[in-house]
């Protein structure tokens, strides 16, 4: 595995883009001038590349780059690459499912055991009272795969080889016979298990699969360069992360496609940052999906203090008062998608350094960043 230094010693790697409405740099907000900053610190430190999406009433939509997209070739990052969307994954999914509810193939309230095998719902616990809308909501109950130690030592290490993993043999290795965390409906945990599930059940009611119809809905909205469990023919970028933990970040992009490809349901998807905030836009713009599904998306498992509906993650907290969204999180991807309605803003962060299995500082400084570009947008 080519390994390359974490700590990157740049002396010039700031690529400055912008599109959408436009600005020159002379009349770009003070803000974006300093989120801009942000970035390249980041990137000088800890981080191979990053890239930013931020679209508001008043500047319209402005996005930047700074570091790397291959840092053995010192390949600047531009803002049209394609990056693996990770978690944002089930977002699409949701909606996907939801779509079909609206077409009559799904209800939401009606039992998994109406649309799966005997040979998967005799081996879940509770199978038989779990619904699609406790699936979306991750209140199913069912442990999370991608949480079992074997599986996590497998991905963190680099070596799980997926093309003797299928996902069937996956429930069975690290689901089945596995006790379930709480009664269905009782309360709110977060597990992949839920998704993988709900896409072998579109797999059960759409005839062209569930990967099919997911791509057809993506087309449908005029995305072009959004992909689903196959890789970009272009602009892709490498990804990077440091799972030994010794300061050295390893060259992970052939295992973040693999993963990207295998994924069903809790991930796979591959976007720039502007047609996946776009695809954001579109959902809470009421351009994809009808009011009814829309308002249960929103419905969330804790209204005084929501974190989850179906398919949407949710936070109240100062200084933007509220969001909804996803993030995504992989050994060489970190991705921030989120739509701010009390001010009609969309801001996403799409990173090619993974948080999952890197060291403290790693984390702290995508964190940071993040952090600063929040406060001098909400704040300053």
């Amino acid at each position: 595995m080519k390994s390359t230094h974490i700590f990157f010693t740049f002396t010039a790697l700031l690529l400055f883009c912008l599109i959408g409405q436009g600005f020159s740099q002379q009349r770009l907000p003070r803000k974006y001038k300093k989120i801009q900053t942000y970035l390249d610190r980041a990137t000088h430190t800890k981080l191979a590349g990053v890239v930013v999406y931020i679209q508001s009433p008043k500047h319209g939509e402005w996005t930047a780059a700074s570091g790397y997209a291959n840092v053995e070739h010192k390949q600047p990052i531009r803002p049209d690459v394609i990056f693996s969307l990770a978690s944002i994954g089930k977002l699409y999914n949701a909606v996907a499912v939801l779509k079909l509810a609206e077409e009559g193939r799904l209800g939401l309230d009606t039992t998994i055991a109406r649309y799966l095998p005997a040979t998967i719902i005799d081996n879940l616990p509770n199978a038989k009272a779990v619904t699609l809308r406790h699936l979306l909501g991750h209140t199913s109950g069912f442990v999370n795969y991608e949480q079992d130690p074997e599986l996590v030592k497998l991905y963190t290490s680099g070596l799980l080889r997926l093309d003797t993993l299928s996902h069937l043999k996956a429930l069975r290795r690290y689901v089945f016979g596995r006790p379930a965390n709480f009664a269905p409906g009782t309360r709110f945990d977060y597990s992949s298990t839920n998704y993988m599930l709900l896409a072998m059940i579109v797999d059960a009611v759409a005839p062209e699969g569930h990967t099919e119809y997911l791509r057809k809905l993506i087309r449908a909205q005029g995305f072009t360069n959004t992909y689903y469990r196959t890789t970009p023919p272009e602009k892709n970028v490498n990804y990077y992360g440091d799972l030994h933990q010794d300061g050295i970040a390893d060259n992970l992009t052939a295992q973040t496609f693999e993963t990207t490809n295998w994924f069903m349901g809790d991930d796979g998807v591959y976007a720039p940052i502007d047609e996946a905030a776009h695809f954001l836009q579109h959902l809470m713009k009421g351009k994809i999906l009808n009011d009814q599904s829309l308002t249960a998306m929103k419905t969330w498992n804790d209204a005084r203090k929501p974190d989850y509906g179906l398919g949407l993650m949710a936070d109240k907290s100062f200084p933007y008062k509220f969001l909804l969204g996803h993030s995504g999180r992989g050994i060489g991807v970190t991705t921030d998608l989120y739509y701010f309605p009390k001010q009609d803003m969309t801001v996403a962060i799409f990173c090619n350094t993974g948080l999952r299995g890197a060291t403290p500082e790693v984390k702290k400084t995508y964190v940071k960043m993040r952090s600063r570009i929040v406060k001098k947008l909400f704040l300053f």
